[in-house]
């Protein structure tokens, strides 16, 4: 019973087919129903009374029926189990890992990666100097970077959210990463042209928060992690609402602050200390980056994740209807055996008379 996650149903609205059955289920005991008496001789004594017989065979209706509506109807809402384990052999996979990838593309982002100065990325937004332009860049590094980080999830559903002054979530979380998430990224974002759409300022409040409601309107999410890159100092030290709301949901956060201030990063893991559900990295070069991401992967990957949010769905509606059927022949059985000796009853009482 511990593995059982969650029991849904895919059209619950069906169950109001029990409605249907009302009226039959009051009929049986409001209703007057008269038999034709047949001669029964060589009987002298009756165990039941003809009153508690009757009574008898209106429960027993009324109960068959009951139990028919509330089969059909159940199997008709098509129920589901969601369980950690696999229960049947047929159960589905519903749900390995969901990620949700966090894309700072204010444009101090368009700036080179080895500028580490605050003041010198934040002193020449939209401006970019013939040496610069030949340098690689934050968004350049984290869009490579994040090619091999995707690679390592062929299975998992991955969304993304590309924001600065306001978040835009770019790619609904989808397992299709190759066609239907990675062009998003290949989109010529790195150029200045495009970057200038886009404000000088970063919010990364509003991008975790949108990414804790996708998350929450995930069907079939249980967890999960965000993964964050922005170089935005002064944001990163007022971002703890937004954590905590993230970590409220069991939604785990890593950061990757490009360039950020030691103490902004040492203010922040010290506020999270010992919540494994929160990292921060500071990074100063791709090959930081890199690292980075690869021990992000090493822990999304490891069995105290991957396998916690495993979900597996069995589908009950053929067992259900198994036990509609079974219940079904149990039923019309009976019927047979007790309907005979109910009339027997009723004919025997009148002849008493």
């Amino acid at each position: 019973m511990n593995n059982i996650a969650a029991i849904g149903f895919s059209a619950p609205w069906m169950w109001l087919l029990i409605i249907a059955f009302v009226p039959a289920i009051i009929a049986e005991f409001a209703g007057q129903h008269q038999r034709r008496a047949m001669p029964v001789s060589g009987i002298d004594i009756m165990r039941v009374s003809p009153r508690r017989a009757a009574l008898q065979k209106k429960v027993y209706r009324a109960a068959t029926l009951l139990i028919t509506a509330l089969l059909m109807a159940a199997v008709s809402s098509a129920p589901t189990l969601q369980t950690a384990e696999p229960v049947l052999l047929s159960d589905q996979l519903s749900r390995q890992k969901d990620l949700m990838l966090a894309i700072d593309v204010s444009r101090s982002m368009s700036g080179p990666l080895e500028l580490a100065d605050k003041d010198a990325r934040f002193a020449a937004y939209g401006q970019v100097s013939a040496d610069a332009a030949k340098q690689r860049t934050r968004y350049d590094a984290a869009r490579e970077t994040i090619y091999r980080f995707v690679d390592r999830f062929p299975d998992a559903r991955i969304g993304l959210i590309l924001f600065s002054t306001e978040p835009f979530l770019a790619r609904w979380p989808t397992t299709d990463t190759s066609t239907r998430f990675l062009e998003v990224l290949d989109d010529n974002l790195s150029e200045l042209s495009q970057l200038r759409r886009f404000s000088s300022l970063t919010n990364i409040d509003s991008a975790l928060f949108l990414a804790g409601d996708v998350f929450t309107t995930l069907a079939t999410s249980q967890g999960g992690a965000v993964i964050l890159i922005s170089d935005a100092e002064d944001e990163f030290e007022n971002m703890g609402v937004a954590i905590r709301a993230l970590r409220d949901k069991d939604i785990r956060l890593y950061t990757i602050g490009v360039g950020i201030a030691e103490s902004v990063v040492q203010k922040l893991s010290d506020e999270f200390a010992g919540d494994t559900g929160f990292r921060i990295f500071r990074v100063d070069s791709e090959q930081e980056m890199q690292e980075a991401y690869q021990l992000v992967a090493e822990l999304e990957e490891s069995p105290r994740f991957s396998s916690g949010e495993r979900i597996y769905v069995t589908d009950l509606r053929w067992l259900l209807a198994l036990l509609l059927a079974i219940f079904s022949v149990f039923a019309l059985a009976l019927t047979e055996l007790l309907a005979p000796r109910i009339s027997m009853v009723h004919t025997v009482a009148r002849r008493a008379q």
